[in-house]
């Protein structure tokens, strides 16, 4: 008999899809009552219901029939574990080996093929995930305009936000966030440089991380996400094999022994009162668990980081965009609209009129252009050594040593420590904190809270995470989207006469 997944009894078919967790999910699937095809149908209907949120720009015409091999695979031999039969979206610029495009949001790339599927997605499909479909994005992941908005892409159009009528999604993964805010898959595949992931889901070098209804579930996906790859050497200094199983780290609220630090002078000024008064609040649950809160523990980078100009502070990801791209580009097996090379997108952007342009400006598209933005270049190494000293020496690694601290926690809108934690590879974690009236966003927004820890700390970031979730349960007190869509699972079986 398969084990259960969740503290929580197995769904029934009256179970909301909004904010049902990948344990509920298998735990229903695995006592038969409902099926993968269900859960794709009623998805695909929820999606249909919702389309002026434009958080999914492309339904996998083939997740139906994948569903139906999955299910006759649980009968025939069992699950794979708790994400078979699992629907799962994934952003716009993750490469998926199906009838699905993979084009950053842009019509530049739309039709070509890439040679191969993401090392990832191809490890989600072995563990019985279900590719859903391709949610909105920030064309190129937000790297394109300096004035475009949050979630717009020319294929997606604006995704807009789930709490408030026309509100911003923050972004580049806000499509993944928005459906999963508003139960449009179980979970989401986005990608971080340095805010796409945590931004997007406080209100709803690239890597690719999880957008998920609790910490449990991104622990689900870890474990199946994790490990070493022979398409990316960093993952080469993973210290450990196996890999560990990260839900152990979600059963327990007790964080005896655990320093976490506040480096108030990343964040001061920037953050509004309604979100930093939950922070405080925030704080105080911390310890009550038994956390070592040491406040003030600040980055000696942080004021020469707030000086610099946009560009400076994205040096060496321009230089990286633009010999990656590159690269990419030269092993797609079609490409329709012969696009070679960053100027060719430069090229195309300017004269394909759904692109917007000039309107929405290619001034991070530019900046690839200016001379010295070149990985070869000494410029680079120079900005790649500042960088090292900002998330290091300077930030994040600097006050941890010094005081000795297991992590550190900030408001999920303080741009500094995000910034230094994208530029070290470090882990990363969005949780909600509270709601309040943003006045520049809407009423009744959500806000989170956001954990960093070295690498390789995963374990210890998901521990607290998780523990702040319990005792909070900021999440089960609500907000609710505005508008909710209307398919559940039973409407599914009604249809198709299961019940």
């Amino acid at each position: 008999m398969p084990q259960s997944t969740d503290a929580t009894p197995a769904s029934s078919t009256g179970r909301s899809l909004l904010g049902i967790t990948i344990g509920q999910v298998s735990d229903g699937l695995s006592s038969g009552h409902f099926t993968s095809v269900d859960l794709v149908k009623a998805y695909i209907a929820r999606i249909e219901e919702t389309r002026e949120f434009n958080a999914v720009i492309q339904v996998n015409p083939d997740a139906v029939s994948i569903a139906k091999s999955l299910d006759g695979e649980r009968v025939r031999s069992g699950s794979r574990g708790p994400l078979h039969g699992v629907p799962f979206l994934v952003k716009d610029n993750i490469v998926t080996a199906d009838k699905l495009d993979v084009s950053a949001g842009s019509f530049a790339l739309l039709g070509a093929k890439p040679a191969m599927e993401s090392s990832l997605v191809t490890r989600l499909r072995n563990a019985g995930v279900i590719i859903l479909g391709k949610s909105n994005l920030s064309e190129w992941a937000n790297f394109r305009a300096t004035n475009s908005s949050s979630g717009w892409s020319p294929r997606g159009g604006q995704t807009m936000g789930t709490y408030y009528p026309n509100s911003n999604p923050a972004g580049s993964s806000s499509g993944s966030a928005v459906g999963t805010a508003l139960g449009l898959c179980t979970a989401a595949l986005g990608t971080e440089t340095a805010g796409s992931i945590i931004g997007p889901a406080q209100t709803n070098n690239d890597v690719v991380g999880p957008l998920t209804s609790t910490v449990k579930d991104a622990a689900y996906i870890l474990n199946v996400l994790a490990g070493r790859s022979e398409m990316d050497s960093m993952t080469w200094d993973i210290p450990f094999d196996p890999i560990p199983d990260f839900t152990e780290d979600c059963r327990s609220t007790d964080l005896t022994g655990l320093s976490i630090e506040i480096p108030r002078n990343s964040f001061v000024g920037e953050i509004a009162p309604p979100i930093l008064h939950s922070f405080e609040l925030g704080m105080d649950i911390l310890r009550s668990a038994g956390a070592k809160v040491i406040d003030n523990t600040n980055f000696e980078a942080a004021e020469e980081f707030r000086k610099l100009d946009r560009q400076a502070r994205s040096f060496v990801q321009t230089s990286e965009f633009k010999t990656d791209m590159n690269a990419y580009l030269t092993t797609l097996e079609s490409n329709p609209h012969n696009i070679r090379t960053v100027n060719d997108i430069i090229a195309f952007t300017k004269s394909f009129p759904a692109e917007e342009y000039p309107e929405r400006d290619i001034e991070k598209f530019l900046w690839t252009t200016k001379e010295g933005t070149d990985v070869d270049s000494p410029l680079y190494k120079t900005y790649r050594e500042r960088e090292a000293y900002y998330g290091g020496g300077g930030g994040i690694l600097g006050a941890m040593e010094k005081h000795n601290l297991d992590l550190l926690v900030v408001p999920s809108t303080a741009s500094i420590p995000n910034s230094f934690a994208a530029k070290m590879g470090f882990p990363i974690i969005s949780i909600p904190l509270g709601r309040g009236n943003l006045v520049e966003v809407g009423p009744g927004i959500p806000y989170c809270i956001t954990f960093i820890s070295k690498s390789y700390s995963d374990s210890t970031l998901l521990k607290v995470a998780y523990a702040f979730e319990q005792i909070s349960q900021v999440k089960a007190k609500g907000p609710k989207p505005f508008k909710l869509p209307e398919t559940e699972l039973r409407h599914v079986q009604v249809k198709d006469q299961k019940i």
